[in-house]
């Protein structure tokens, strides 16, 4: 699903590291190329059923804003409805008719204005702490803002991993969740796990 980027938001926040304590003039690193692997499980009256999507290389920039914190002003995160795998071909093409993927293809999400060092802050409070973050998802033609949990966050040298989980409602972004022989029917409450993986990109 094209997710915009609160897990961004974490994973600048685990980059601020590599700054330390530097102060505010002096260089960091300010370019990173993001990718992520996508997990969703959706409820039914039979059973549940587990799918995977990939979303596309996204590009994260950090800058200081006017006080000097390091701060990413808005990363987006873009996945394919085409790439949504349920692993069975007729329920994969059901789902792309309630997205109407011919006429919007991707799923989006962003996130603006991130404040790395609160989120750093928060996840590094406890062992398995976590963080929360605000994403504005777009399904179709329909944006809300959804709240997601980033967790598991892991630092080696200039690459930075972390998971953003959160619900998706399907009615609230005007979906009708398919039935199959008007018997099995999909629940409304869709499960996603998102694990990113952050890389300091030297490229101009």
């Amino acid at each position: 699903m094209r997710i915009r980027a609160g897990l961004f938001l974490v994973l600048v926040a685990v980059f601020s590291s590599f700054a330390g304590a530097a102060p505010a003039d002096a260089p960091v690193p300010t370019r990173f190329l993001g990718e992520c692997d996508i997990a969703f499980l959706v409820p039914s009256t039979l059973h549940d059923v587990s799918g995977s999507a990939r979303c596309q290389p996204f590009p994260v920039r950090v800058a200081r804003d006017a006080s000097g914190k390091q701060a990413i002003p808005v990363v987006e995160v873009e996945v394919p409805v085409a790439a949504m795998d349920t692993r069975n071909r007729s329920r994969d093409g059901q789902m792309r008719e309630m997205f109407r993927s011919d006429r919007f293809p991707r799923i989006r999400g962003e996130a603006h204005d991130v404040d790395v060092e609160r989120i750093r802050a928060e996840i590094g409070k406890v062992r398995g702490g976590n963080a929360s973050i605000d994403l504005l998802l777009r399904i179709r033609d329909v944006e809300r803002k959804v709240r997601a949990t980033a967790s598991n966050l892991r630092e080696s040298g200039e690459r930075v991993t972390f998971d953003l989980e959160f619900p998706v409602s399907l009615g609230e972004f005007g979906l009708k969740a398919p039935s199959i022989l008007g018997i099995i029917r999909v629940g409304d409450k869709v499960s996603v796990k998102a694990t990113f993986t952050l890389t300091v990109s030297r490229s101009p």
